[in-house]
């Protein structure tokens, strides 16, 4: 796979190619190796923009979350939750070749559903695309950042 540049603050990746000689990233939240897809690129380089430029502790990210949505078992990018150990932030991460569009919005929309964060956050390396719940409505509005960690 090809290292693509993405719209982030550079990080130095942990990187090694398995037995198999395909490239691995190591995820400092899950404490493993995984294959570097286009995808894993992009959510390494979310997970640490979170924690080096907003301030999340990697403790309070979890990465593929499964939960369940209409009997079937779904998975999420990324979770941020907040000391009180509620989801603070649901972040969907797509391939650098993936436009983030009205069908992504949604999809994150319905995951939240039974995440309950305050705030979605889509990227795909390129786009980023952040969205504040309205808890009166049940309707989002698109911000320009996502809060700092306080």
């Amino acid at each position: 796979m090809e290292l693509v540049k993405l719209n982030f603050p550079d990080f130095k990746p942990r990187l090694k190619k398995n037995n198999q000689d395909l490239l691995q990233i190591w995820d400092i939240c899950r404490k493993k190796f995984l294959v570097l897809t286009p995808e894993e690129w992009v959510r390494q380089h979310a997970i640490h923009f979170l924690n080096h430029h907003l301030g999340y502790p990697f403790s309070l990210i979890k990465t593929e979350a499964g939960h369940t949505l209409n009997k079937l078992r779904k998975r999420t990018d990324i979770l941020i939750f907040n000391s009180k150990a509620e989801v603070e932030i649901l972040v969907e991460c797509k391939s650098n070749d993936v436009l983030i569009n009205q069908k992504v919005v949604e999809q994150a929309v319905i995951y939240n559903k039974t995440m309950n964060a305050s705030f979605i956050y889509l990227t795909n390396g390129f786009q980023h695309i952040f969205l504040k719940k309205d808890e009166n409505s049940a309707t989002y509005q698109q911000i320009n950042h996502l809060p700092a960690y306080l």
